[in-house]
């Protein structure tokens, strides 16, 4: 039974919903908000979710009490002591749920599977997958998600969501993406819900990982943060007065398409001079590789035209932690560009916290200094000064993370939403 189901009739006894007293029906708002707010941060004690609630402690207790019953939640242990008894923790169980989690990017994607404690409980499969709008590639990919349940061992009734993360224009809402896997009028979600048998729920990287780093990570409970994915391109989702923000039709944040040089190179939009040019990790191993073709002193000096193309943005990367120069002159003439449009974003946004994710981010110093002087240089004074930028502290586990958020963050709302509703009792449950 999956969490709906289990939402859906933990509470009901011999009552329709429309017969319920308005307290009844504040309880269950209550249930999902007290279940959400443990999910995303953590086990905690009695006192910490009445407070979150605005409770009295009595209530908070009669719910908790109700959700151990149905097997939802747990004690936990015990939390620090604010001078006199420790407080009995409580949290979400480990078996109540779980989630595929699938990221991808341009040339390679990698899934596991979580529980409801946020504990990744497989292996991380990664392997190679150009995408594309070619039907077979999406074949491969649903292949590879079924035998990796398959070999889990985990009931299917169990699985409540899969969750995608890709890159390209993705409207969340209605399942598209207009990059890659567009097949017309059918969208990429449709396909994968009919092959699948689960409910799955779709987002572009950025956005995806903005809500992991908020959720789960560096940025939580911050309330305007700019997260920025360094990868191949250059993705920036936005979590603005503690929302993410989608825009009109999902593809607010494309921050690397915003032209920044006259008569620039070309740009796989198809407009010239994008920031994307300038400063996106195809970029960085694009002059990397052109560099060593051309003699140039570094560590990558072994490559050579046979083996050009093995250079990636991990190598580049890599070399710079190393000590390259070459490497690291490169990284902080990507990261000037970088600092160049971040400046733009901060006059707009004025965030309290821009946070770098991603492959190039891994570079660390030899990014966010050259980035930080050009802020320095372009951004007013005023409304820089108390920005802060951080890295995320997720490792390579963040687009996993990102797309295991993506599921958890519309399963919650798609509960207040159906427990709010009529249809949420279609028949008497003992």
């Amino acid at each position: 039974m999956v969490l709906i189901d289990i939402m859906e009739n933990y509470l009901i006894n011999t009552y329709l919903f429309e017969a319920l007293s308005d307290l009844e029906k504040k309880k269950y708002q209550l249930s999902i908000r007290i279940l959400k707010y443990l999910y995303f941060q953590g086990p905690k004690a009695i006192a910490d979710i009445c407070n979150y609630l605005k409770v009295s402690t009595p209530n908070g207790n009669s719910i908790l009490g109700i959700l151990m019953s149905k097997g939802l939640i747990e004690k936990k242990g015990y939390g620090l002591s604010k001078g006199g008894r420790k407080p009995e923790l409580y949290g979400l169980k480990k078996d109540v749920f779980y989630v595929v989690s699938v990221d991808m990017n341009i040339h390679q994607t990698q899934l596991s599977i979580f529980d409801s404690s946020n504990s990744r409980v497989t292996e991380i499969e990664a392997f190679a997958l150009e995408m594309d709008n070619e039907i077979h590639t999406l074949d491969k990919l649903l292949e590879r998600i079924h035998n990796h349940i398959k070999k889990s061992g985990i009931d299917k009734q169990k699985i409540v969501g899969v969750g995608v993360s890709f890159p390209g224009l993705v409207d969340s809402s209605g399942g598209f993406n207009y990059s890659y896997f567009n097949f017309g009028d059918k969208p990429v979600r449709s396909i994968l819900q009919e092959q699948l048998c689960l409910p799955v729920f779709v987002e572009n990287d950025a956005k995806a990982v903005a809500l992991a780093v908020w959720r789960f990570g560096i940025a939580q409970n911050q309330k305007d943060v700019l997260v920025l994915f360094l990868d191949w391109g250059i993705g920036l989702g936005m979590i603005l007065n503690g929302k993410l923000y989608r825009g009109n039709e999902g593809f607010a944040g494309e921050f690397s398409h915003i032209p920044m040089v006259e008569n620039g190179d070309s740009c796989i939009c198809g407009k010239n001079g994008c920031l994307q040019t300038l400063a996106a990790g195809s970029t960085l191993v694009q002059r990397a590789r052109e560099g060593i073709l051309k003699g140039k002193s570094s560590l990558m000096a072994q490559y050579s035209k046979e083996n050009i193309k093995d250079v990636d943005l991990q190598t580049v990367v890599s070399a710079a932690l190393k000590g390259d120069q070459f490497s690291i002159n490169l990284l902080s003439e990507i990261g000037e560009q970088l600092g160049k449009g971040i400046s733009i974003l901060i006059q707009l946004f004025n965030p309290g916290m821009v946070v770098l994710t991603g492959k190039m981010a891994e570079a660390g110093q030899y990014l966010t200094i050259p980035i930080q002087q050009a802020i320095n240089t372009y951004s007013m004074h005023r409304i820089s000064e108390s920005m802060k930028i951080k890295h995320s502290n997720m490792g390579k586990q963040v687009g996993l993370n990102g797309a295991l958020a993506v599921v958890m963050e519309d399963i919650f709302d798609v509960l207040g939403k159906t427990l709010s509703s009529k249809k949420l009792v279609r028949k008497l449950v003992n």
